[in-house]
């Protein structure tokens, strides 16, 4: 008895930590929301706040600006890995701000896009922030934690465009 007891302990460990690197697998947008093509983006906006600023500074970037392709590329070119707090409710967020600290949320506007069901939608579909280091996706209702590979460097370089070409 004993020795089954153990084999199911075993295998019910194994499960849970097979299921756990299917959740925080990483994954690109399109591979997350494969309704949505960013290439297809038709605008991208949102807000910064760099820490000289006590007001949010907007942006927008519209297909014929030069840096469009650029912010399209870098939320393309990074994989987000669902982190395991999701499982647990919202909690409020609080950040008390230290010398180089920002912030940033970026929207990408989509025309007739087609879900399985057969409608189409258009409008601000994606929203993706970085709320002083934690990164959340929001598409479709969803609101979920990620955290991308060297995600520091990429949250800087992320900034930098926004900070040297917003409105």
């Amino acid at each position: 008895m004993k020795k089954r007891r153990k084999a199911v302990f075993i295998g019910v460990a194994l499960l849970c930590i097979a299921a756990v690197f299917v959740y925080t697998r990483p994954l690109t947008i399109e591979q997350r929301y494969p309704v949505l093509d960013l290439s297809q983006c038709t605008l991208v906006r949102g807000y910064f706040r760099d820490g000289t600023s006590v007001e949010d500074i907007q942006f927008t970037f519209a297909p014929d600006d030069l840096h469009f392709d650029q912010m399209i590329e870098l939320f393309q070119s990074v994989a987000f890995k669902k982190r395991l707090r999701n499982i647990l409710p919202e909690r409020t967020k609080s950040h008390l701000y230290q010398d180089g600290d920002f912030k940033w949320s970026v929207t990408f506007r989509f025309e007739n896009v087609l879900f399985p069901s057969g409608d189409t939608s258009s409008g601000d579909m994606l929203r993706i922030d970085n709320f002083f280091g934690d990164v959340a996706l929001s598409f479709d209702g969803e609101l979920v934690e990620c955290s991308v590979k060297d995600q520091e460097q990429w949250l800087k370089d992320v900034m930098s465009l926004l900070t040297q070409h917003a409105d």
